[in-house]
């Protein structure tokens, strides 16, 4: 559209539908979060396998919780938002450079330290590693606790 008035009243319709989308469409899961005090933000394979390091920090005596996406657009903010209250930390990871961690980031706005571990290259990370992490951001002070 080249009119101004036209076009912005294209954009208010599409304003709304992504409204309604926001409201209706988000889908997530959360694993073990209730007692959490650090919670894996995680989605597609790297949410499969934070699910083992979930698993294997919790046999150590950390209470580590998951928060996994399912849809990305819109993003789960208000969910995430609400999660990270009396959260000491969050851990995006991501199998890619941290595209993920901004959102996460942006959700939580401050509440919660948002951190970032993820492998580049097609190299799919250990549950260990995940765990390793964690500890690192733990004991480094990067997470409150």
């Amino acid at each position: 559209e080249l009119q101004p008035e036209v076009m912005e009243q294209r954009n208010l319709r599409l304003l709304e539908k992504y409204e309604k989308v926001k409201a209706n469409e988000v889908r997530y899961e959360m694993t073990q979060c209730e007692d959490a005090d650090y919670i894996l933000v995680a989605f597609g394979s790297a949410a499969r396998i934070s699910e083992k390091a979930m698993e294997l920090a919790r046999e150590e005596g950390l209470k580590v919780g998951l928060f996994r996406p399912i849809t990305l657009w819109p993003f789960p903010e208000k969910q995430l938002a609400e999660l990270a209250k009396g959260k000491k930390g969050m851990l995006s990871v991501e199998i890619n450079a941290g595209q993920m961690i901004e959102d996460v980031r942006l959700a939580t706005n401050g509440a919660v330290p948002v951190e970032h571990f993820g492998r580049l290259g097609g190299i799919v990370p250990d549950p260990e590693e995940i765990v390793i992490s964690l500890k690192e951001n733990i004991k480094s002070g990067r997470f409150n606790g």
